[in-house]
């Protein structure tokens, strides 16, 4: 994102008569509020969107007041922020009632405007995006159905090559068992791929705005490294430093992330048993290393390990879609941070990400 909007009643006043005539051929709408007479000025289509006339009368209370119930209270809460603070924008999505009983989706931005370097006036953008919401939902729906449909079936494909792998142990037959486990890792693959791109759907679809809390990340990472550690009986994840950081954000889909950086690191350090993790703190953000000891990362390919769908040649034998890392990198995006990889081949990786701290 930009760096914060702090904008000058000059400024504003030079640049709103071009920047309304785009706004209202885009149908975005505009508005204003002086927080000192708490006066509210907005355009023509921030009305429409609201479902009023463009004659009638709009304050803050009632902007507020057509915000769904779920969804006015980090609405409210991100403002508050912006106001706090003085150096931060908000955008966010939420639900609104129209005077009719419609229900419509509205993609909002806002800033601050100073006047003589003292906080003067609240501003936003607004946008109807109920279309767009709305076929998300069909597609994360309809993508649901695929995916379920085609796991149950490859549920027992991989169940049945099991019991013959079972039945075959005791035998000398050597190349169907070699063909069978060759099977199984393929059907453990496609089962991989399946989960990994519907998260990828579902990361690259806006936040829900009930997932988004203030939470404590130390505790997250201990719990994601507990979970972890529960089921991975080869290596031992090592917590070296874990002070007390609060952030805000979606902590399933932070610990998604948590998750994801953790399994890979046990993942590609076959030959090895531990991994640390450990948390650093400044005045501005929190940074989260997961370090192991494996087989580490050619740097030639350090560049590419976040995009869509890469997988590192040499790694073949390790099962997975390559899409993992990519969904880590656009949920820490998301969440305004930052996600890398410091890597030595043949000693190791350390991945990291940053997150602002509240």
């Amino acid at each position: 994102m930009s760096s914060p909007k702090q904008l000058s009643s000059d400024t504003i006043t030079a640049h709103l008569p071009n920047q309304h005539l785009a706004m209202n051929h885009l149908q975005i709408g505009y508005w204003e509020l002086d927080l000192q007479s708490r006066k509210m000025i907005c355009t023509a289509p921030c009305k429409t969107i609201f479902g009023l006339a463009e004659t009638d009368e709009f304050t803050y209370e009632k902007l507020l007041s057509l915000i769904h119930d779920d969804d006015l209270p980090l609405m409210q809460q991100q403002i508050n922020n912006v106001i706090a603070h003085q150096t931060d924008n908000y955008n966010t999505e939420y639900r609104i009632e129209q005077s009719n009983g419609t229900m419509r989706w509205i993609k909002a931005d806002g800033w601050i405007i100073l006047d003589d370097n003292k906080l003067a006036r609240l501003a936003g953008t607004i946008q109807d995006i109920t279309d767009r919401k709305l076929s998300d939902l069909r597609k994360e729906e309809l993508l649901s159905i695929v995916t379920h449909e085609i796991n149950t079936p490859l549920t027992g494909i991989k169940g049945y090559l099991q019991l013959l792998e079972r039945m075959l142990s005791a035998s000398d037959n050597t190349k169907a068992s070699q063909v069978i486990e060759r099977a199984i890792k393929s059907s453990e693959r496609l089962e991989n791929i399946l989960s990994d791109y519907f998260s990828h759907y579902k990361s690259s679809t806006p936040e829900r705005l009930d997932r988004l809390h203030d939470f404590r990340l130390d505790e997250l990472i201990k719990e994601i490294a507990d979970n972890i550690q529960t089921i991975a009986s080869t290596h031992q994840i090592i917590i070296r430093n874990m002070p007390e950081v609060w952030v805000h954000g979606d902590r399933q889909d932070l610990g998604q992330v948590l998750s994801n950086l953790l399994t890979n690191a046990i993942k590609y350090s076959p030959d090895h048993d531990a991994v640390h993790v450990d948390l650093q703190m400044d005045t501005k953000n929190a940074t989260v290393c997961i370090t192991d000891y494996g087989m580490g990362i050619a740097q030639i390919n350090l560049d590419k390990l976040f995009n869509k769908s890469y997988r590192v040649n040499n790694y073949s034998a390790i099962t997975g879609s390559g899409m993992g890392l990519y969904i880590c990198r656009e949920i820490i995006n998301r969440h305004k941070g930052r996600i890398g990889v410091q890597s030595v081949e043949g000693k190791g990786s350390t991945f990291h990400f940053t997150l602002p701290i509240i």
